[in-house]
């Protein structure tokens, strides 16, 4: 058995993140058999939980086509840069909260002794009529 990893890198930060496959002699020469819906569903939450980035199917199927090209002409490593979007920004953009949306009760003003202190206007209570 012989190890394959894709390797990924993230085009904001250079981190890398990694992901390997054992493969027999039959997978090697034949590598488009192994890729099912299990193992590429594996592969996508290991990458995500070591990234905290989506990878969306695109990215994936990008990711599984290359990687078999590169595991038919032999390479045991294959480095792909691709741009990530964080788990943390797309789950932000999901989150809906309309916040608290009660009126407050309403309290009337006390106009009786408000009045000014000095100035041109006069007293509000001689405004003021009962």
């Amino acid at each position: 058995m012989v190890e394959y990893t894709v390797i990924i890198k993230e085009k904001e930060d250079n981190k890398q993140y990694s992901y390997s496959l054992q493969l027999n002699q039959d997978q090697e020469d034949n590598p488009g058999v192994i890729f099912s819906a299990e193992i590429m569903t594996s592969m996508q939450k290991q990458l995500e939980i070591k990234s905290m980035a989506i990878f969306t199917q695109h990215q994936l199927q990008q990711i599984m086509n290359i990687w078999i090209e590169d595991i038919k002409e032999g390479y045991r490593n294959t480095i792909i840069t691709l741009k990530l979007k964080s788990i943390l920004d797309e789950s932000l953009k999901l989150l809906k909260d309309n916040g608290n949306q009660d009126l407050p009760n309403f309290v009337e003003p006390d106009l009786e002794n408000i009045e000014p202190l000095g100035g041109v206007l006069p007293p509000i209570s001689s405004i003021i009529i009962n």
